[in-house]
């Protein structure tokens, strides 16, 4: 039985996954918006939305470092905390997926992630 095997693996080792993972939610806090792969992009949802969750609680000093763990450099933190502050009423669901066209090249399915406000 496969239990608990959830976690997609983007054909990277554990490491190079969290790197993806730190620099694709990195450049959606900078941007608002980016486009990349659908399996990617529902990654990036699980990993990111969490962390707009525990930004959106009180900010203590504990939270604060594990938010600034996860994340790659300072002005990600203001940025994630920003974010969870126009979000506060929401309970959920603060990145938008949408469909975009095959990639040409090689017919990967895109998706272009927007960050709600």
């Amino acid at each position: 039985m496969k239990h608990r095997h959830g976690n997609r693996i983007l054909s990277r080792v554990a490491s190079d996954r969290k790197q993806l993972l730190q620099n694709l939610s990195s450049a959606l806090l900078l941007h608002g918006s980016i486009v990349t792969e659908k399996a990617k992009a529902k990654e990036l949802r699980r990993f990111l939305e969490p962390l707009v969750t525990k930004a959106k609680g009180e900010m203590t000093l504990h939270r604060q470092r594990i938010l600034r763990s996860q994340l790659i450099n300072k002005s990600d933190f203001q940025r994630l905390v920003t974010v969870a502050e126009t979000n506060k009423n929401r309970p959920g669901g603060y990145l938008r997926l949408t469909a975009l066209p095959l990639r040409l090249s090689d017919g990967a399915q895109r998706v272009r992630v927007d960050i709600l406000s």
